[in-house]
């Protein structure tokens, strides 16, 4: 179960900056941190090699798609560090960043963990001929806490395709059993013209044969949070989402899809991504 969730980091450090919506930014580290009251025992550390592509509509438009490809290193149990690199198309735009990542979690007690961690995404992108900058820094904390819960505070910095500000988010995390986990996020934009606030709530199962989440969002969100860059012009819209996924394990090798659906007023947006994660040893 511990790999689980520990491979639910894995995924959010290596490509944080998803085209997803808001599916794969609901709190993983809280997530890696949530864990019933039993001694922690660190998962086995393993590289990972993760690659993913996705296909993608948009209201009014032909649509697009694009790819991902990451590598994340163990240190340690406690230790990892992933680069990426991501190319998306939607209609007349397209884009395409680099990825630093890093996390470090240590424990506190024996049932208790405390991690840090950190992403830098840095690119451009081009729409209707013009030259947009791509870039997107998050820090972050987080702790478990007693009783199975797990919280984790970011800040994150966005400066793409002329909407800028920081998106602070808190995260709060629970385990239920040794299947389930839930977890709530808030974010609020502070200064800049993002004008964004959302809530998130998202439920994952973690079985014997597969792994299914589900969850969805509410609020009001600038499209550059979304990663849909160049095509809506920053205005700010109303957000409902729902995102589905289904994640089958085959020993080292992990396959994953998801599927997101985004309502901006009318404007709807889905995406379908395809993930394929190796574990190395």
């Amino acid at each position: 179960m511990k790999r689980a969730l520990t491979s639910l980091l894995a995924c959010g450090i290596a490509l944080g900056a998803t085209p997803v919506g808001l599916a794969q930014q609901s709190g993983t580290a809280a997530q890696a941190n949530a864990a019933p009251d039993t001694p922690l025992a660190p998962a086995a550390p393993a590289d990972r090699l993760i690659l993913s592509g996705d296909g993608a509509t948009l209201t009014g438009t032909n649509g697009g798609g694009g790819g991902s490809a990451g590598y994340l290193h163990a240190f340690n149990a406690d230790a990892l560090v992933g680069v990426g690199l991501e190319y998306q198309k939607l209609d007349g735009a397209d884009w395409a960043f680099g990825s630093l990542n890093a996390a470090y979690s240590h424990a506190l007690t024996d049932t208790t963990r405390w991690d840090v961690h950190g992403e830098v995404h840095e690119g451009e992108g081009h729409t209707a001929g013009s030259f947009f900058r791509y870039g997107i820094e998050a820090v972050g904390a987080g702790s478990s806490i007693p009783g199975g819960f797990a919280v984790d505070l970011e800040e994150r910095q966005i400066d793409v395709a002329g909407s800028y500000g920081s998106l602070p988010k808190a995260t709060l995390s629970k385990v239920w059993g040794t299947h389930w986990l839930t977890t709530v996020a808030y974010a609020h934009s502070i200064g800049g013209n993002l004008n964004t606030s959302y809530s998130l709530a998202r439920i994952d199962y973690t079985g014997a044969y597969f792994n299914v989440l589900a969850g969805g969002s509410i609020g009001r969100v600038n499209p550059v949070v979304l990663n849909i860059d160049g095509i809506l012009e920053g205005q700010t819209r109303h957000l409902d989402e729902f995102f589905f996924g289904v994640t089958k394990p085959f020993g080292r090798f992990d396959l994953a899809l998801l599927a997101d659906e985004i309502d901006l007023e009318g404007i709807r947006h889905f995406t379908g991504t395809l993930t394929a994660t190796w574990y190395l040893r």
